[in-house]
């Protein structure tokens, strides 16, 4: 009778870790954070989505841990943002300005301090599942299930958006369920990465320049993005800085900012009616993408595949 209620009682002792294990973060794997930190993160999402079935707090927590995975790290320090010139012919030493812009062409000193950058562009798959739990419809819903339109909205291309308030909140809501400073990228912080730390790279590829089908799309790829990671990164790591998607990042917009920028961590102006976008899409000529091109955005009219983000974090 004894041996019996002792093999009851570890039958219910074994039946309540199997439980517990349904609940628990712990078969969530990490490159960069303890099982304490992915557990604390569990925690927020539960907390925060009490109605969320597990399935989903599940892929909730699987985002969040995948976005600190993917934050690469980069050394700040201080380069000259803007315009620089570059040879006029192969060899030449006449310089000529790299790109068309003008309101780039102020070159200014901006010192950076350390920070973290996402190795990717985000993808549609983790936005549809940001903007499912804010009880938001799928964006292009009737163009999706078109059989001829579905390679447009595969789950590792980047995300499509429709204006710079969501990327933002976006951005945000990864930070405040992981309990970090993760935000959009300032200007300065984008191109700094872009250019490889500040160097005058004209081009954010793996080798500074653009070979089609290598390392940027083919002429035949160039009418819809490409998967987020397709090509090589650049040499600290980071993917589709140029070419993809044109990215979102958290200043606002004015012609003459660049005079007035501040130098220590510059956050964009104060005021503006637009917000300032980086890189260059897949529409674009690919030598017009450059490294120092910018453009600006108010919300468009509809969510488009021309226009994506990624997120950062400061230290």
């Amino acid at each position: 009778m004894e041996n019996e209620n002792s093999m009851q009682c570890i039958s219910i002792f074994l039946m309540v870790l199997s439980l517990a294990g349904c609940s628990s973060s712990s078969n969530i794997t990490s490159t960069t954070l303890s099982d304490s930190e992915i557990d604390a993160i569990q925690t927020r999402v539960e907390d925060r989505y009490p109605d969320l079935s597990s399935s989903k707090q599940h892929q909730v927590i699987e985002l969040v841990v995948r976005a600190l995975d993917n934050m690469v790290p980069l050394e700040g320090g201080s380069f000259m943002m803007g315009e620089f010139k570059v040879p006029c012919e192969p060899g030449s030493d006449q310089l000529c300005m790299s790109d068309f812009d003008r309101d780039n062409d102020f070159a200014h000193k901006v010192v950076l301090d350390d920070y973290f950058l996402a190795k990717y562009e985000t993808t549609i798959s983790d936005f549809d599942l940001f903007r499912e739990i804010q009880g938001k419809a799928p964006y292009k819903r009737m163009l999706r299930k078109r059989e001829h339109r579905k390679d447009w909205f595969g789950p590792n291309k980047p995300a499509w958006t429709k204006n710079w308030q969501e990327p933002k909140d976006y951005c945000l809501w990864v930070g405040e369920l992981s309990d970090r400073p993760v935000d959009l990228p300032t200007e300065a912080q984008w191109e700094y990465a872009a250019r490889n730390r500040g160097q005058n790279v004209l081009y954010a590829t793996d080798t500074g320049e653009i070979d089609l089908g290598e390392n940027y799309p083919s002429a035949k790829l160039t009418s819809i993005t490409s998967a987020v990671g397709t090509y090589p990164p650049n040499p600290l790591g980071l993917y589709d800085l140029t070419g993809n998607a044109t990215e979102w990042v958290n200043d606002l917009y004015s012609e003459d900012y660049y005079h007035k920028s501040a130098t220590k961590n510059p956050k964009g102006p104060l005021h503006g009616e637009s917000h300032v976008v980086r890189g260059g899409s897949f529409i674009n000529a690919p030598h017009a993408n450059t490294s120092v091109f910018r453009e600006h955005q108010k919300t468009l009219e509809f969510y488009s595949n021309l226009v994506s983000f990624r997120c950062a974090m400061n230290n």
